[in-house]
């Protein structure tokens, strides 16, 4: 989570460097630090978000993301946590 690489509506790339907050242990394995949020998706357009360390977390793929007001996470890891690893993909929701 220190560095993001965002895509504006016109197409600028906008680095973004921010300093880590307070560490928080990781609840799974009680020895990383918390630096990934689960992606699995739960319904209603929203994912799981367990937090957990990069030792606990298995990265899927990777996306670009819309976070909103036109700009896009460039090439975001689609990770998961414990309990979601092997777990077959919800069928995406009708708009």
């Amino acid at each position: 989570m220190p560095c993001e690489w965002l895509q504006g509506p016109n197409g600028s790339v906008i680095h973004l460097h921010t300093r880590g907050g307070r560490k928080k242990q990781c609840p799974f394995c009680k020895r990383g630090w918390v630096s990934k949020l689960c992606d699995f998706p739960v319904g209603h357009g929203k994912t799981c978000d367990a937090e957990m360390c990069v030792d606990c977390t298995t990265t899927v793929g990777h996306q670009n993301t819309e976070i909103g007001g036109g700009l896009k996470r460039m090439n975001d890891t689609v990770d998961l946590c414990p309990i979601h690893k092997g777990q077959p993909f919800p069928e995406p929701e009708a708009a």
